[in-house]
């Protein structure tokens, strides 16, 4: 089906390519796919992706199923397996109705209230048939013995209905409504409601300890694809020109968990038998099963001590990649060999939306692509696409090109409340990026943000952190819900995401002076912890977030003093980096105010022309990289004109900062 040119931006590799690479069946033939797993923090898109995926699949048989409705966060597998059987087995135009046969015999068996002992031998008879892979009804003795079996309780009758509802299986679902077969199995209760979920509610109930329960999945698993491959085969076969899909979202939860590993399973133990199913889910936290051959951030590297990835993975090449962007995805399946080059996992993480996706988001809020609102929603947001969606459709309808002043109170804007009332955007966004943190970590998280990375989670003695159990439950965790960056290096330096930062600062510069961690008392401390150890350029960081640019303007000339060392190219360079570490500093300044008046007033007087400079251009640029502070961009003539100025007989390096200048014009 077509895609809104402004739905789902930034994702049409995946909704478009990849979809169509995973539902193809080359020669008509299964072929090994791997789970695809969308991952990403709280509002990036997961949902509105699975969504756009389940239309595109309208006309082919596919389930689509989130785990954080209906209860289903510990669904045990064998029940959500009867949950897709009944979505995939529902009739479609092309693909007739597919039947999952030894899907409900397992159901019949398995789910059957009998003890201990013949529940285990009713399992090792069910295996034994499964595994012949034929035709039930060519094994209709050896079912029907099975079901007796199951169906013997400890008084040595058998439940009355089962030699009927074994017929009916024999001669094949696909042909009988299914409420046929619940009216003839009278002995068990198919509880309120719906007869059709009468299988599903025997799964539910299957009884044993933990390793009967594992065996019963694996055993559900291995019927459940078994009856895929079927259904694909024989007559069936030119008609079924289409994989079926399942669609998973928040996978993350345990039910998703089990699910996903337990189709893992099954299909190492068939490597030679591929399946007709491809399998696309979500999730918000990160799997240690993927572990194997993906890594989340930067690896760090360990030499002969990392463990080999297993020989039946792939991915394409690549030595425990990080997730895939969507950018990846058309080179990464690129036409050629017709087997998978990843298995058992390809993972992608979404998340970013670049400048021109931005653009497109705008455009469909009658936002012109060259005005000014799109690159202010890049630059606030850093790309996230949930972000910009809820900022873009509170302050579209006000934007006046005329005083883009307006969008330095864009995160102020009322919204009504989601518990009633009336709120803020920033109240509401604060409280849905938050929700899987309790109250203690959030206020650690609040004031860990005034550090440039997230080291300073590992010293309590600065940031009094008072989550119960430690700091490195708090940086595990924000690696979990995808909430870190690494940035490059040879040493990585993990970064809390920029969007989840700027509204931490936010809440930051709320808090009252008085605050035990107030602001100031939190920059502070990070200051005198750099400055102790010899890590100055930080240091004067936080100087600045404290508006001191008096000591920022000390260390800044220095290199403009020396009498002996020329202020050439590596010299520029090492400056231009420093002078751009520590203008990335967060600021609390009023929003209302005008941003030239704030230069003027933080600047002050200083005792010659080079500190003069200086301070305007340091104070200009501060202003400037922080989205809020200056969105009409009245302060880029400043910049130039200070950048011009100091390159004036500065010798070779002088260039450099001519062509920085440049940028500002």
């Amino acid at each position: 089906m077509p895609i809104d040119a402004h739905h789902l931006s930034g994702l049409r590799a995946i909704t478009g390519g990849l979809v169509e690479e995973l539902l193809s069946r080359p020669g008509g033939e299964n072929r090994a796919l791997p789970v695809v797993v969308a991952i990403g923090a709280r509002g990036t898109g997961k949902t509105a992706l699975l969504t756009e995926l389940a239309a595109r699949c309208e006309s082919v048989p596919h389930a689509h199923l989130d785990f954080e409705r209906h209860d289903w966060e510990n669904v045990q597998p064998r029940e959500l397996l009867g949950h897709l059987a009944f979505d995939l087995g529902r009739h479609w135009r092309q693909f007739g109705r597919l039947a999952f046969p030894r899907l409900w015999l397992c159901m019949l068996v398995l789910g059957a209230p009998v003890e201990i002992t013949d529940r285990r031998a009713a399992l090792r008879k069910l295996r034994e048939l499964l595994a012949q892979n034929q035709p039930l009804e060519h094994n209709r003795e050896a079912i029907v013995d099975v079901v007796k079996l199951a169906g013997g309780v400890a008084s040595g009758r058998s439940l009355p209905g089962w030699n009927e509802a074994t017929d009916l299986l024999l001669r094949g679902l696909s042909w009988y409504d299914r409420r046929r077969l619940v009216g003839k199995i009278k002995a068990i209760p198919s509880g309120a409601g719906n007869h059709e979920d009468f299988l599903i509610e025997i799964a539910k109930h299957a009884q044993g300890d933990e390793e009967d329960r594992a065996g019963v999945d694996a055993t559900f698993c291995d019927a459940f694809l078994a009856d895929l491959r079927r259904d694909y085969s024989g007559i069936n076969r030119a008609r079924r020109t289409l994989n079926s899909m399942v669609l998973l979202d928040n996978a993350h939860t345990p039910g998703g968990r089990a699910f996903l590993r337990a189709l893992d399973e099954a299909r190492r133990r068939c490597p030679d038998e591929a399946d007709p199913l491809a399998v696309i889910a979500t999730s918000r936290t990160w799997n240690p099963d993927w572990n194997e051959s993906w890594t989340l951030l930067t690896p760090h590297h360990t030499g002969d001590r990392e463990p080999a990835r297993p020989t039946s993975h792939r991915t394409n090449g690549l030595h425990r990649p990080t997730p895939r962007q969507p950018s990846d995805v058309e080179d990464d399946w690129a036409a050629g060999s017709p087997e998978s080059r990843w298995h058992p996992w390809y993972l992608l993480e979404l998340g970013t939306l670049s400048k021109e996706d931005t653009m497109d988001v705008a455009a469909g809020h009658d936002i012109h692509p060259a005005s000014r609102l799109p690159r202010f929603l890049h630059r606030l947001t850093d790309g996230h696409p949930g972000a910009i969606t809820e900022v873009v459709a509170q302050v579209a309808h006000r934007y006046d090109s005329a005083n883009p002043a307006l969008l330095r109170s864009a995160l102020r804007t009322a919204v009504p409340g989601q518990e009633g009332g009336e709120s803020t955007l920033l109240a509401e966004i604060r409280d849905h990026l938050l929700q899987d943190f309790p109250e203690a970590s959030q206020q650690d998280l609040i004031t860990a943000s005034a550090a440039i990375d997230v080291e300073m989670l590992f010293h309590k003695e600065i940031l009094d952190l008072r989550n119960p159990v430690g700091e490195g439950a708090l940086f595990k965790s924000l690696g979990e819900y995808l909430w870190l960056r690494a940035e490059p290096g040879e040493s990585p330096q993990y970064v809390l995401h920029p969007w989840l930062r700027r509204i931490l600062l936010q809440e930051l510069a709320s808090r009252a002076d008085d605050h035990p961690l107030s602001w100031v008392e939190v920059h502070t401390r990070c200051r005198d912890f750099y400055e102790k150890n010899g890590r100055i350029v930080a240091a004067r960081y936080h100087d600045l977030a404290l508006e001191d640019v008096g000591q920022t303007i000390v260390h800044l000339r220095r290199p403009f003093d020396s009498k002996h060392a020329e202020f050439d190219v590596p010299a520029a360079e090492s400056w231009l980096a420093e002078l751009d570490v520590i203008t990335a500093a967060p600021n609390r300044l009023d929003k209302d105010a005008d941003p030239y008046d704030q230069v003027q007033r933080l600047v002050g007087e200083f005792d010659d022309e080079l500190e003069t400079t200086l301070a305007w251009l340091v104070v200009a640029l501060w202003i400037s990289r922080d989205p809020l502070g200056d969105p009409g961009r009245t302060l880029d003539s400043t910049i130039e004109s200070s950048f011009h100025h100091l390159a004036q007989g500065r010798g070779r390096g002088s260039m450099l900062l001519h062509e920085r200048a440049e940028r500002y014009r």
